[in-house]
């Protein structure tokens, strides 16, 4: 026998033994959830370096995690107002003032090579933006995983923080995800055996004008039925008017439908860019005076004026982008006090600012025509 042989065999023997070792481990540990369109989405580690479509996406990563910025490379925030931005900016500047500020109006300029830029590790669209599928498919073949995720807990949905839990799972922050998602189904659940049991009762339920955008044109828009904000309307025991006419999200009422309809209550949704307009202002940075004054401006407009709601004083203002459970809850109290008035929003929105997130956002969020109680 050569002596290289011998001193070969030792050598191989070791390589031989390595191997089966490497071979008996298990494979790296992989992220995978099936997102909301039914796709498969794998990541090797938890995100850190995500793309999100909808401005809103940020306050979710907020009750996620301690440093939202810290994991954003880049973020649509169309339609946000800066002193909104101003205030999730004060968690770390110097993340936030690292992401790419974007506003991207539609899925028809979604351009994928704007975001592949950026070497995302993740990218998070909303259906709306998910429906430009050149887009995500470019991003795929790029190597870039896209989830086809709403995070907005939709509270009409038999599943309503399915999109909260996936998106905790793919930052790996899946326990987190779940006391979320915990606290706002036990909150939803509380009002919606209640109102279960009020249309039990044969009570009748109060006729609803919602109002989008308030003050910002002519008496008046509405909300439709099954449609975003229209929706809390109808789960916290109302009846939306409108809803049999209008298709769309929202659309046009006249004066004179609205005189006749006579609803008992109003609600206007509004937010700082209605400033400018005139119309029903809340939010960041906004005065609990100001925002009562810009509710009885919106109020004085024909078809409203003389309507049952401002007769009775049932009339009331609220932020288009506050969290959906504190607005199901303040939409159930202002249609039935009575049967409610053992739930506080402010209550809840205060353990949510204690429990979740690392900055609350400081304003006006909400308004009444009448002074609330003390």
């Amino acid at each position: 026998m050569r002596a290289a042989d011998v001193i070969a065999k030792p050598w191989l023997r070791a390589v031989w033994l390595c191997c089966l070792l490497l071979l008996s481990l298990p494979a790296a540990a992989q992220i995978e959830i099936v997102d909301q369109a039914g796709r498969t989405v794998r990541l090797a580690e938890p995100a850190r370096r995500i793309i999100f479509s909808e401005p809103g996406d940020f306050t979710v990563l907020a009750m996620l995690d301690e440093n939202p910025a810290g994991r954003i490379v880049a973020w649509n925030r169309w339609r946000l107002d800066q002193h909104t931005v101003n205030q999730w900016r004060s968690i770390d500047p110097e993340a936030f003032d690292r992401i790419t500020q974007m506003s991207i109006d539609g899925p028809h300029n979604l351009n994928a090579e704007a975001l592949i830029v950026h070497a995302p590790d993740l990218v998070v669209l909303d259906h709306f933006f998910g429906s430009a599928k050149q887009a995500v498919s470019q991003l795929e073949q790029a190597g870039i995983p896209v989830a086809i995720l709403s995070l907005e807990a939709n509270l009409r949905l038999r599943h309503p923080t399915e999109g909260i839990e996936k998106l905790a799972v793919l930052i790996g922050r899946e326990e987190r995800g779940k006391e979320v998602s915990a606290f706002i189904q036990e909150h939803l659940g509380r009002i919606t055996e209640r109102v279960a049991q009020i249309k039990a009762g044969g009570v009748e339920l109060p006729t609803v004008l919602m109002e989008p955008h308030a003050g910002s044109g002519p008496c008046c828009l509405s909300m439709g039925e099954g449609r975003s904000m229209g929706d809390l309307v109808v789960l916290a025991g109302g009846q939306l008017i409108g809803s049999e006419i209008i298709e769309d999200m929202s659309g046009q009422l006249s004066a004179e439908y609205v005189i006749a309809s006579d609803p008992a209550v109003y609600i206007g949704t509004g937010g700082q860019h209605m400033k400018a307009r005139g119309g029903l202002l809340l939010g960041a940075d906004v005065d609990a005076a100001a925002s009562r004054a810009s509710l009885k401006r919106v109020l004085q407009r024909v078809g409203l004026a003389h309507t049952r709601a401002v007769r009775e004083k049932r009339a009331h203002g609220i932020w288009h982008s506050g969290f959906s459970i504190v607005n199901l809850e303040l939409i159930a109290t202002w249609l039935h006090p009575e049967s409610f008035k053992d739930i506080d929003p402010a209550a809840t929105l205060a353990e949510i600012d204690r429990r979740f997130m690392a900055k609350s956002l400081t304003g006006t969020f909400w308004t009444s025509l009448a002074p609330a109680e003390k």
